[in-house]
């Protein structure tokens, strides 16, 4: 063999070899991305306490519980949202944890379901919201509608409450934090701002012969600290305002509340948002 045929054999080899490390490095590359879409499709999925709001509805959904930074509270773990109900802080989460540890009592905080249902009926006195009409958690929290059925049987909404896990641990139980507001909403004051009394509170409404009425009530105070006369409302996204006075037993969160009906029966419609005081 030539020196010249020798010199083509060689070039042929380094070619060959070249051409085979490629589709090593292709294969490789493919078995690697192919790996780690399968352990993304299969990671766990759940409410992030610090998560930023985000409407499971429509795009164009004003959501009262958008987080503001502007108060500094020792409630870290909801990343700066307002915590409404049923735990003021950490404390209180941490006593509620201890009972659950050793007896699983009341168990229901683990279920958001459970806890919109008794923040409406109990907390609110919205006695007639007694069915979950939907129901989305995910990274942004739990967002549970609540409402009822009319004389024709049809499930309606009456709000979609916004619910975070409060705290890091497994046991971490749900607090209610806002509302994402269609129909009705409440926007005035700004959710986390800092009030004092008297309050100007407001928002848009869609309806015909609305009449708005607006609470404040604080947790640990059994009746409202503040209400306002009823408001009357109506039209397509129609602007309403009320101004409201309020007596808090303590400085902390407060809830304000916003409610209409009367067409089919006392509570169809609410909203809420969060402020501090003291």
């Amino acid at each position: 063999m030539t020196e010249d045929e020798i010199k083509k054999v060689n070039i042929r080899r380094s070619y060959a070899l070249l051409v085979i490390g490629l589709v090593v490095l292709i294969v490789t590359a493919a078995v690697f991305i192919l790996v780690r879409a399968n352990r993304n499709e299969h990671t766990p999925k759940g409410p992030t306490p610090t998560a930023q709001p985000s409407a499971s509805i429509a795009p164009s959904v004003t959501i009262s519980a958008s987080p503001s930074p502007t108060v500094t509270v020792s409630v870290a773990p909801l990343g700066g949202y307002v915590p409404l109900w049923p735990f003021e802080g950490l404390s209180q989460v941490e006593e509620w944890q201890r009972g659950y540890r050793v007896d699983a009592r009341e168990a229901w905080h683990l279920d958001p379901d459970q806890t919109a249902l008794a923040f409406v009926h109990d907390y609110l006195g919205f006695t007639e919201l007694n069915k979950v009409t939907t129901h989305t958690v995910g990274t942004e929290g739990a967002h549970i509608g609540v409402g009822y059925r009319d004389p024709n049987n049809a499930l309606r909404i009456a709000g979609t409450l916004h619910l975070l896990r409060f705290g890091a641990e497994r046991d971490a139980p749900w607090e209610v934090v806002g509302t994402d507001d269609t129909t009705l909403s409440l926007t005035t004051p700004s959710y986390g701002a800092k009030v004092t009394s008297p309050i100007t509170v407001g928002g848009k409404i869609i309806g015909v012969d609305e009449n708005i009425v607006v609470v404040v009530r604080q947790l640990g105070s059994a009746a409202p600290v503040g209400n306002a006369a009823g408001v009357p409302a109506g039209g397509q996204a129609q602007p309403w305002s009320t101004t409201v006075q309020f007596t808090v037993p303590h400085a902390g969160a407060l809830t304000i509340v916003a409610r209409t009906g009367g067409h089919l029966q006392g509570v169809e419609r609410f909203a809420i948002t969060g402020a501090w005081t003291g």
